[in-house]
């Protein structure tokens, strides 16, 4: 699935490469994209200030649209596509019930722009990320909030799927391990040559992804802190990385246009 600056997002057949149905469309830039764990339903986040639920089936819209005061510009969906979080330049996180379209619960309040929202597979924990500050929720009822994971110039952030596991990247050249239960760091810093855009963890969080502005993407072992195999090289700057959950690949997006 891919998102656009033409205010589309489109789905595709992995092994041709050819586009599945019609364009989902939006009224501005599609800037986050996210899947249910059966391939569904889609989410995806838009320049204008709304997210949308999809039928992957028909490429038709699931509810109303979800909707923010900014940019929406992080969304994840739980395995069974059920719960959605959406991440907000109005400095808000929502929970949403995708079949409804309606809140879960009050907002996720932070001081500044949110750029990153990812739930756990079971929908229990949510992990967001403003500048400098990475927070997790426990997402039950009340509503707890959980650690503060404090990176500095921190700028990306993941989670497993199992919500143990929470990976950030920062400005400071150097992506981090933390326990997500107590917020401590697991192992020593993964280095790199400039600034941390982007970052993924695997399904069975033996494995962190890193992608990098030094033109790399680098893959690691999450228990030794090592790096595993030569750079993923491009061209320009890595800004996307993701594991695919059925399969051992990785995909990198960079700004020379390639994956």
């Amino acid at each position: 699935m891919t998102g656009s600056y033409d205010g589309t997002a489109r789905l595709w057949e992995t092994t041709a490469g050819k586009p599945i149905g019609s364009a989902l469309r939006h009224g501005d830039t599609v800037y986050a994209i996210a899947l249910s764990g059966d391939g569904k339903r889609a989410l995806t986040g838009s320049f204008d200030g709304s997210a949308r639920v999809w039928d992957t089936a028909t490429g038709t819209a699931i509810g109303p649209p979800l909707q923010h005061q900014f940019y929406v510009v992080a969304v994840s969906l739980s395995a069974d596509g059920k719960i959605a979080l959406t991440g907000s330049r109005d400095k808000t996180a929502r929970l949403w019930d995708t079949t409804t379209g309606t809140p879960i619960g009050a907002p996720l309040q932070h001081e500044s722009e949110v750029w990153s929202a990812t739930l756990s597979n079971d929908g229990r924990t949510a992990l967001t990320g403003a500048y400098g500050r990475v927070r997790l929720w426990e997402i039950v009822t009340p509503r707890r909030d959980g650690v503060t994971l404090r990176h500095e110039y921190v700028n990306s952030a993941a989670l497993s799927a199992d919500g143990k596991i929470a990976l950030t990247g920062g400005a400071d050249h150097k992506a981090r391990l933390w326990n997500a239960e107590t917020g401590k760091q697991i192992g020593e810093a993964f280095l790199h040559q400039s600034f941390v855009v982007a970052v993924a963890v695997s399904a069975d969080g033996k494995t962190a992804l890193t992608g990098c502005a030094d033109k790399t993407a680098r893959l690691w072992d999450a228990a030794t802190g090592k790096q595993i195999g030569p750079p993923l090289e491009h061209k320009e700057e890595v800004f996307g990385v993701a594991f695919c959950s059925k399969a051992k690949l990785a995909l990198t997006v960079s700004r020379d246009k390639t994956t």
